[in-house]
């Protein structure tokens, strides 16, 4: 067994391996750019990242046409509102300020000055030839500051972005995220709501899907928003269900990694939110509407060991369940563990299962998974006090993803890994 080779991944590599960038998200700086080197692998990974927000990626990875004009539309509308709306509206309130004649009068004229530069920007033929080229140059351009070289290559040439361009990106991509949202959103959670009060009629308990018979369903869905609803849940549990299964040998149920690492889980339990409380919902803060139906779908984990946890998190995502690109870096929270000492075995855990991955076979000392414990417990625990929706004094590993199995099957969905301790879990 080799204990002598270094890890391939820094310390920077095995924190973002199981979170990306979700617990420091100060920048729009994707996971999936990490290991890109130059313009053409950055532009690969870009459409995954659209895949990840809903757009059709083809079996070749690339963005289809349609997709690539229905992206570039977004671009236009976030355009529109900047100069249409958005920038008028803070010219017209700092000049009546600087009437005023008051004495911020030099901060007033120095923000109309930053409004000039921001048009100026978005108006540099340059920056709107690249934009406009290929709706993923603006995750590429929004993520320069952490990845410079994502548009080495381009045309050709060494494009460096400079900070105007990128913090440019990153405001226009608010911008057309949030008109997405707006558009798309609100669709999906009355599709859902619709789906509740379909179960709900069948009889069927909105606390036990995971155990519901997708395969056979005694009854399908009449209206479309249900049905909608239905085919994306679906694909959801039939995918999950692919993973997990019942090991006689060790008595309880086992989700396969695919890579040789296996998680035994005691049980899994799921539910979806009422319609009642999604109803109430919609109308309600337009900028953070599906994000504040907290949990549109509810898994929980029930594990044996509760070294398991950052295991099973990464096998999670390794086989899809879980996307680093969609998660929402605010809940992520844990009050599994009291300490860093306490994270010790789940970190080894975790670092045996990452070597796997990469083919190799080894032990990680202990002063490195100190380290990391000290950095992950520090990571995973900033959210706890400033989060309202933890469950204090419950111990779970809590957090909000969206979950994609295609371009049309996106959920919100709750994850919660806890474990059993001292009690009979059959």
């Amino acid at each position: 067994m080799n204990t002598n080779r270094k890890h391939p991944s820094s310390s920077h590599d095995l924190h973002h391996e199981i979170f990306g960038s979700i617990l420091y998200r100060s920048e729009m700086t994707p996971y999936l750019l990490l290991r890109t080197d130059n313009y053409e692998s950055a532009l690969r990974q870009a459409a995954k990242i659209m895949g990840n927000r809903g757009f059709d990626v083809l079996e070749d990875g690339e963005l289809g046409k349609g997709e690539i004009n229905r992206a570039t539309r977004y671009i236009e509308q976030a355009y529109r509102y900047c100069f249409n709306f958005l920038f008028p509206a803070l010219k017209g309130q700092l000049k009546k300020l600087e009437a005023l004649n008051s004495l911020n009068l030099a901060l007033y004229r120095e923000c109309l000055g930053g409004v000039a530069e921001a048009e100026a920007v978005m108006n540099s033929t340059e920056f709107r030839d690249i934009l406009f080229k290929d709706p993923r140059h603006l995750f590429l351009i929004a993520s320069s500051r952490k990845y410079p070289h994502v548009l080495h290559g381009y045309k050709g040439k060494h494009v460096d972005i400079n900070s105007d361009w990128q913090q440019m990106a990153c405001s226009i991509l608010k911008v057309a995220y949030l008109i997405k949202s707006i558009e798309e959103d609100s669709q999906d959670i009355n599709d859902y709501g619709q789906l509740g009060l379909f179960f709900e009629m069948e009889g069927q308990s909105l606390n036990d899907l995971y155990n519901y018979d997708w395969h056979q369903p005694r009854h399908l869905p009449e209206t479309e928003p249900a049905q909608r609803a239905f085919v994306k849940v679906s694909t959801f549990f039939l995918k999950l269900k692919e993973y997990v299964s019942f090991d006689p040998d060790k008595d309880c149920l086992v989700f396969n990694s695919g890579d040789g690492v296996d998680v035994e889980i005691a049980k899994i339990a799921s539910r979806l939110k009422s319609p009642e409380s999604m109803f109430t919902k919609l109308g309600k803060d337009v900028e953070g509407e599906a994000h504040n139906i907290r949990d549109i779908l509810a898994i929980t984990f029930i594990i044996k060991n509760m070294d398991d946890t950052l295991m099973l998190f990464h096998a999670l995502q390794k086989r899809g369940v879980i996307l680093q690109e969609n998660t929402l870096s605010q809940t992520i929270t844990q009050t599994l563990f009291a300490r860093p000492d306490d994270m010790i075995e789940a970190i080894r855990r975790l670092m045996v299962s990452l070597g796997k991955s990469e083919g190799e076979d080894r032990i990680p000392d202990d002063d490195e998974i100190m380290e990391y414990a000290d950095k992950f417990y520090a990571a995973l625990s900033v959210n706890a006090a400033k989060n309202p929706h933890s469950a204090m004094g419950h111990n779970k590993f809590h957090g909000l993803f969206r979950v994609l199995y295609s371009s049309y099957v996106v959920l919100l969905t709750q994850y919660c890994i806890t474990y059993l301790q001292n009690m009979n879990w059959r």
